[in-house]
Formats: C-alpha cells, sequence, structure tokens
C-alpha cells in the first residue's frame, strides 16, 4: 500500500515542531514545560481561546484595562486576568507584532505590560502549580520568547511577511538580537536614532 502522499498533524504537532526549530535556530533553551506552554499558547490563541473578549467600543480589550481590573479582583480572578494579559502581549508581540506597526500601541507597550503581568503573577502564584517558576522566566525572557513566535509565525506563513522597515522598528523598540540579526542578513547596520550619523547603514 503506498504511503500518504498528505501527513497528518494535530495543531500542538505542528507548533511543537516549529516552535522547536526556532529555538534551535535562535540558540534558545528553556525546560520542556516552559516550551509546553509555549506551543500550548500558539495552539490556543490561533483558535482564539484565550484571547479576552472585546470591550464595548474597542477592537480588543486593552491591556491597561486587564490590569486595573486584576487589582480590583480577587486572588483567583487576578491570576486568571494576569495570565490572559501576559498571554496575550506575549502571544501578539510575537506572532502579530507587525499589525503593531502605526497603531497607537506599539510593540514596547505590549512587552512591558505583559512582561509586567507574568512578573508579578510569578510572585503571587503558587510556582508548584505551574511546575517550576514559568511565570518568572516568561517575565524575564519576554522579548526572548516573543522573537520564538515571530520565527514560528513567519515560517508557518500565518503572517504577513514583515517589511525590513518594520523589523528595523522592531529592533529599536526592543533591541531584540533576533531583529538585528535578520537586519544584519539583509545586509543592514542597525543604529539607534541619535546614535552616530542614526540612520540605516
Amino acid at each position: 500500500m503506498a504511503g500518504k502522499l498528505v501527513r497528518e498533524e494535530t495543531p500542538m504537532e505542528f507548533f511543537r515542531e516549529q516552535l522547536e526549530r526556532a529555538m534551535e535556530h535562535q540558540k534558545v533553551s528553556t525546560s520542556a514545560f516552559t516550551e509546553f506552554y509555549l506551543v500550548n499558547l500558539l495552539v490556543s490563541c490561533v483558535r482564539g481561546d484565550p484571547l479576552p473578549a472585546p470591550e464595548p467600543g474597542y477592537d480588543e480589550t486593552p491591556l491597561a484595562l486587564l490590569y486595573a481590573r486584576a487589582l480590583e479582583a480577587s486572588r483567583a480572578d487576578r491570576a486568571r486576568l494576569l495570565r490572559a494579559m501576559g498571554d496575550t502581549a506575549l502571544f501578539i508581540s510575537g506572532f502579530f507584532a507587525d499589525s503593531l506597526s502605526g497603531r497607537l500601541v506599539d510593540l514596547a507597550y505590549y512587552r512591558s505590560m505583559g512582561g509586567h503581568a507574568y512578573s508579578r503573577l510569578g510572585r503571587e502564584e503558587n510556582e508548584h502549580v505551574y511546575g517550576p517558576p514559568l511565570f518568572l522566566e516568561l517575565a524575564g525572557r519576554f522579548t526572548e520568547f516573543a522573537d520564538l513566535l515571530a520565527e514560528v509565525s513567519e515560517t508557518s506563513r500565518l503572517a504577513s511577511n514583515q517589511s525590513v522597515l518594520a523589523l528595523y522598528d522592531r529592533w529599536i523598540q526592543t533591541g531584540s538580537r533576533r531583529a538585528a540579526a535578520l537586519l544584519a542578513a539583509r545586509g543592514i547596520t542597525p543604529v539607534m536614532p541619535g546614535d552616530g550619523e542614526g540612520r540605516l547603514q
């Protein structure tokens, strides 16, 4: 019997494979637990599961509003809101980073708010529930993990290709090593505004 021409693969298997390739390419290592969390985040977010429902008058719930609600919530609800806030910020700033170009809130805002949410959650939660200090790691390595999701986005072709200008803007906002490396691969040496001549070289 002839082998199948099309390989059947679950979303979990697909994103695990994509994430492992990105980790190998970017020389990033983490625990199996954190890797599993990131794969689950990709699968869930692509389905739209953990993203909070939009508030009336907004395309999406503002992160600042989620944070304000978290501060006023009970411990259990606060943990849920902080996790939703961190997950949303990580997914959007990684998987859909280019969509933030020209918006009122930028990539740096998403990464700052997401990192802060994970950091607070990591300090408040009992880590035995989530394994090793997962949320503190997500907070401390937020940009690194967002870069992994960005590569998954690009290689899976589920998001639009980025322009050199968007890539440069990403580097200016976050200092991402990956963005700098991609610019270098295109023959561009990134220069911060006000540093030297302040232009692409």
